[in-house]
C-alpha cells in the first residue's frame, strides 16, 4: 500500500514538471524587456526620420504619415505583449487543473479497486488465527458480527488457496448461516459434500439452511436429505426433529407425526421436550392449538405494483425482537387479494418455538418475488402487533401499505 502512494506522488510530480516545463523555459529565456526595447527602437527611428527631413532626404508631409504608422505598429506590438502576459496567467489554471486531475484519478482508483475492501481483507487475514481460536475453540459469546464477517472473509481466502478441505468448507458454511447469508452457506456446504459426500454433520447443516430458506423446492430437498440420513443414522435425534419440522412445513402430516413420535420415544420420559413434542402431535392429529386467521389486503396506492408472479409470505414472530426467526410461517404463490391465511403451531420451524409460545407477536404479510423470508428492496409489506391468546382461534387484518427500501 505504501508503494502505491509513493508511485502516485512520483507520477504527480513528473506530470506537473512535464506540463509546466514550457512556461518555466519561457520564463528563464525572457531576460530582455521586450516592451521597453520596442519603444526605444521606435523613438530612434523617429529621430532618424526627423534628421532625414532636415537633410532633405524625405519631404515633411511624409513625416506625419510615417510617425502615425510607427506609433500604430508600436501599439499593436504592445497589445500583443499584453495578451502574452495575460496568457501566462492561465498557467495557474492549468496547474490547478492538473492537481484536480491527480486527485480525481486517485479517488477513482480507490473506488474502482476497492482499496478499503483490500485493507479489510488484509486485516482479516492477519486475524485469522485469533478469530479461529475465539469462534471455534472458545465459542466466545463476545464475538461481534463484524468479527464473524472478517473471520469468514479470511477463511474464504484460505480455502481459495487450499480448496481440498471439507472441514473448512463446513465451518465457512456455518459462519455464513450465522450471518443469515443462506445462499452462500448452502454453496459452502455443497463444496464440503463434494469432497466428503457422506459426512452426517454437513448433511444436517445443509438441511437446516434449506429449511431456513423455506421455499417448496428447498424444503423438498431438505426432506430428501433428512430421509436418507435417517435411514443411515436412525438414532440421530437432530435429523429426526428437523425432518418432523420439514414435513410439517410441507403439510406431510403422516411423516411429521411419525417423526415426532419416533423422537419422543428416544427421549427420557421426564425430558422437557416431551411436552412440546406431544403438543405437536396433538396439533397435527386434531388441528387444535393456537390459531390465527389473517385477512390480507393491499392499499390502492400499491395495487399497481403487484408482480405478475410472486409469493405471499405471512409469518408471526416475537414482537420484542428476541427471535428473528418466525414462530409460524406460510408461503404460497401470490393470488388475488384480499385473501385469508391461517397460521397455527403446525407452521412452526422449531419444536419449542411456535405461535403458542408467544405472548405478543409481530405479524407480517409480505409480497416477494421469491419464497425467501429475508427482506429485499422493492418488496411490499404490511404488519401488525398482536396479543396472543394461547389455545384460541384469533382473527386479524393486515393492510400491505409500504414498499421496502
Amino acid at each position: 500500500m505504501t508503494m502505491f502512494w509513493i508511485a502516485v506522488a512520483v507520477m504527480a510530480v513528473l506530470a506537473a514538471f512535464l506540463v509546466g516545463w514550457p512556461w518555466l523555459g519561457k520564463r528563464f529565456n525572457s531576460t530582455v524587456d521586450v516592451q521597453g526595447l520596442n519603444v526605444a527602437l521606435t523613438r530612434q527611428r523617429l529621430d532618424e526620420m526627423r534628421r532625414e527631413v532636415s537633410e532633405g532626404l524625405i519631404e515633411a508631409k511624409d513625416l506625419a504619415t510615417a510617425e502615425q504608422e510607427l506609433k500604430l505598429a508600436l501599439a499593436v506590438e504592445q497589445q500583443g505583449q499584453h495578451l502574452s502576459g495575460s496568457a501566462s496567467g492561465s498557467q495557474w489554471v492549468l496547474i490547478i487543473g492538473l492537481v484536480l486531475a491527480v486527485i480525481v484519478s486517485a479517488v477513482s482508483y480507490w473506488k474502482a479497486n476497492e482499496i478499503q475492501s483490500l485493507q479489510d481483507w488484509q486485516t482479516a487475514n492477519s486475524q485469522l488465527a485469533e478469530l479461529g481460536r475465539r469462534v471455534v475453540v472458545e465459542a466466545d459469546p463476545s464475538v461481534t458480527v463484524e468479527e464473524l464477517q472478517r473471520f469468514a472473509l479470511a477463511l474464504r481466502t484460505k480455502l481459495n488457496a487450499e480448496p481440498n478441505a471439507p472441514e473448512g468448507w463446513l465451518l465457512l458454511g456455518r459462519l455464513y448461516a450465522s450471518l443469515s447469508r443462506l445462499d452462500s452457506a448452502i454453496e459452502a456446504y455443497e463444496k464440503s459434500l463434494s469432497l466428503e459426500p457422506e459426512r452426517g454433520g454437513t448433511l444436517l447443516s445443509l438441511s437446516q439452511a434449506l429449511v431456513m430458506v423455506g421455499s417448496d423446492e428447498s424444503l423438498q430437498r431438505a426432506k430428501q436429505i433428512l430421509t436418507k440420513l435417517q435411514l443411515r443414522e436412525p438414532d440421530n435425534q437432530s435429523s429426526l426433529g428437523l425432518l418432523a419440522i420439514t414435513a410439517s412445513q410441507l403439510g406431510d402430516k403422516p411423516l411429521a407425526i411419525k417423526s415426532w413420535k419416533a423422537l419422543g420415544a428416544m427421549l427420557p420420559a421426564d425430558d422437557p421436550m416431551q411436552v412440546s413434542i406431544q403438543q405437536r402431535i396433538d396439533e397435527l392429529s386434531e388441528g387444535a392449538g393456537t390459531r390465527l386467521l389473517v385477512q390480507v389486503s393491499i392499499s390502492d396506492a400499491l395495487q399497481g405494483q403487484l408482480p405478475e408472479q410472486g409469493y405471499l409470505i405471512v409469518f408471526a414472530r416475537s414482537s420484542d425482537g428476541s427471535m428473528k426467526m418466525p414462530a409460524a410461517v406460510i408461503r404460497q404463490p401470490l393470488a388475488s387479494l384480499p385473501v385469508e391465511i391461517e397460521l397455527s403451531d403446525t407452521n412452526a420451524m422449531l419444536p419449542n418455538y411456535n405461535l403458542s409460545s408467544l405472548t405478543q407477536a409481530q405479524v407480517v404479510a409480505r409480497i416477494s418475488l421469491d419464497a425467501n423470508v429475508e427482506t429485499a428492496p422493492g418488496e411490499l409489506q404490511g404488519e401488525i402487533q398482536l396479543n396472543v391468546e394461547n389455545g384460541t382461534l384469533m382473527r386479524a387484518e393486515i393492510l400491505i401499505d409500504k414498499e421496502l427500501n
